[in-house]
């Protein structure tokens, strides 16, 4: 705990403002004094004498070692993922394998572990196909490593039953603070909009609000996000139309689209007024978003993305046939998200509180009825 708190602290000052030779200096020796380093190095990607990260490394590393450069998730794109691993477990380690770069799973039977790399076997060699990592910032103290890319994923295999902390993962490091170009690296990826750094009610955070480690007990449940994973191909699509080496890694062409879609349905509906443990409205919330994202302006500008809503992919009108797939095929991310969060709140609620809920909703419906059948009478 304390060493991600320390990093958290490095990491803010590089965003709060900029930092002088001597004070980083200052920050690097204290955090390298208090920290020993997280990063489990593969020997066969690295040839320095000194065994220091750089650009380029492709590192082992296991889950705890990855700080956060967000503090929000689409909780329902992570239920989606268990509950299609508890359908079917060969889809587990078919995404272990995709996201180590290793394409697919190859051999793994019932005593097959996340934890243990020589339980299973992937198609190719973890670490092949580079391009389908996760991608991480090496801080300026040259050790911690923050995500860039890949929180959903990860944080999926963190709060997966047989998962956890210590699930081994390939990062490969995209971007360094270590060194005397710091200013320029960073506004760069600033520019670039490679950090998302808004809290559930839209509102920007500091850096060090951000969390300290992954999984859901840290990072919070944008609804609004939910709502726009669901809707891809059904209300707007990624305008590159490029094949995604690894759609769970890096779904969007454009950082952060579908977080910036997310803002722009805060400011136009209210998803709290909708139960989202409830088929029906959460049908009806998903088909208000869709909506309002088609009816956007084609010129309007999308939030703080500085893209119209055409360049965000937004569609002339809403995809009915593949929202329709999406409500009805058992064996749809929306399907699998819904039965697991309702399995979740049947576990966690009183059962005589589930039966209370139950009856108020019979109860409204029976009072609806008969003012809509007066009403059509008159």
């Amino acid at each position: 705990m304390r060493l991600h708190r320390t990093a958290c602290l490095v990491f803010a000052s590089m965003l709060g403002a900029a930092v002088t030779g001597s004070a980083l200096a200052a920050q690097e020796e204290k955090a390298a004094a208090k920290a020993p380093s997280q990063a489990e190095s593969d020997d066969s990607n690295k040839n320095n004498e000194d065994n220091s990260i750089q650009v380029g490394d492709v590192l082992t590393v296991k889950l705890d070692a990855l700080l956060p450069t967000q503090p929000v998730l689409a909780f329902d794109r992570v239920f989606a993922s268990l509950g299609r691993y508890e359908a079917r477990p060969a889809q587990m380690f078919d995404d272990l394998c995709l996201t180590s770069g290793g394409k697919g799973v190859k051999t793994w039977d019932h005593q097959s572990k996340p934890t243990d790399l020589e339980s299973y076997t992937c198609q190719e060699p973890p670490g092949s196909n580079q391009d389908a990592l996760p991608t991480v910032l090496l801080a300026p103290d040259g050790k911690t490593l923050y995500l860039l890319s890949g929180h959903h994923i990860l944080t999926t295999f963190w709060d997966m039953p047989n998962g956890g902390t210590s699930v081994p993962v390939k990062v490969k490091v995209t971007q360094s603070l270590a060194g005397d170009d710091i200013d320029e690296v960073w506004n760069a990826m600033k520019e670039a909009g490679q950090f998302w750094l808004f809290d559930t009610r839209g509102e920007k955070i500091k850096p060090s609000e951000l969390p300290e480690y992954l999984g859901m007990k840290q990072l919070k449940h944008d609804k609004y996000l939910s709502l726009v994973f669901f809707l891809r191909n059904i209300a707007y699509s990624d305008p590159d139309k490029g094949k995604t080496v690894n759609p769970l890694i890096r779904p969007m062409s454009i950082p952060y689209m579908q977080y910036h879609w997310a803002q722009y349905l805060r400011k136009k509906m209210k998803v709290s007024s909708y139960d989202l443990n409830d088929p029906d409205e959460y049908t009806a919330a998903l088909k208000e978003a869709a909506s309002l994202i088609v009816a956007a302006a084609d010129d309007e500008n999308i939030a703080s993305s500085g893209k119209t809503a055409k360049e965000l992919g937004q569609f002339d009108e809403v995809n009915t046939k593949a929202l329709d797939s999406l409500l009805t095929r058992p064996t749809s991310s929306w399907s699998y998200a819904l039965a697991y969060r309702q399995r979740e709140k049947e576990e966690s609620t009183p059962k005589r509180i589930l039966e209370e809920q139950k009856a108020k909703k019979e109860s409204a419906k029976k009072e609806v009825a008969p003012a809509s059948a007066e009403k059509t009478e008159n």
